[in-house]
């Protein structure tokens, strides 16, 4: 064999060698992995789509950190600060009573970034009673069956503040 052939036979073995790796890191691109452990909500594609950089695929609840959000009118915040003790009960498990305490009151109303926020221009009298979010954590839950609870995002609950 020739120096020119053993040349162009290196050549061609480094240029299948760097088609391998781009087939390998599209390979890798094929896979999407969640940023978190937990449940897919609301799923924003179907198998076979193409997923540009940054779309959302999904949304996705964590099953390792569980809070409680409650939008308490303005009017009965007042007494209410981080710390403060809270009992609640989730309406879909009767007879399961929880507790914990608040971790943060709300620096805004909830209507304050809502879609269409309401305009209060001069002219406008109706007042209306706005709501403030508080984050309560869970960290007691007293059962009084042996039925296991089981949380999903966005379930009733009716919140009590231990004045």
């Amino acid at each position: 064999m020739s120096k020119a052939q053993i040349d162009v036979a290196e050549s061609s073995t480094k240029t299948a060698a760097s088609q391998i790796g781009i087939l390998e890191t599209s390979l890798k691109n094929t896979r999407i992995y969640a940023p978190a452990s937990g449940r897919i909500a609301k799923r924003w594609l179907l198998p076979g789509d193409i997923v540009q950089p940054g779309q959302p695929v999904f949304t996705i609840t964590r099953d390792s950190l569980f809070y409680i959000m409650a939008y308490f009118e303005e009017t009965k915040v007042s007494g209410i600060h981080h710390g403060k003790k809270a009992e609640f009960t989730v309406d879909a498990f009767p007879g399961t009573k929880l507790s914990g305490e608040v971790l943060t009151v709300g620096s805004n109303t909830a209507a304050q970034f809502s879609l269409i926020p309401p305009n209060n221009a001069s002219g406008n009298f109706t007042k209306v009673t706005q709501r403030i979010p508080i984050k309560i954590s869970i960290d007691k839950i007293v059962k009084e069956k042996d039925n296991p609870v089981h949380f999903t995002a966005g379930m009733s609950v009716m919140v009590k503040i231990i004045k």
